[in-house]
């Protein structure tokens, strides 16, 4: 739901890999980010600040607002 309000809202999001419980390392920033296009059950498109736009699995990574 959240993703789905910053996408409605035109809220910028970052995307960050989750690395699991045990990793010592966290989670690893991908992205600085940008404005949701569109939203699929499998992926996410991004436009990023510099106008590119990149394509995201929603299985691999995860979003912030």
């Amino acid at each position: 739901m959240e993703l789905l309000a910053a996408a409605l809202f035109q809220r910028p999001v970052t995307v960050w890999l989750h690395r699991g419980l045990g990793d010592n390392y966290g989670d690893i920033p991908l992205d600085k980010g940008g404005i949701i296009e569109q939203i699929t059950p499998v992926s996410v498109r991004i436009r990023c600040i510099d106008g590119s736009k990149m394509y995201y699995s929603r299985d691999n990574v995860e979003f912030r607002v």
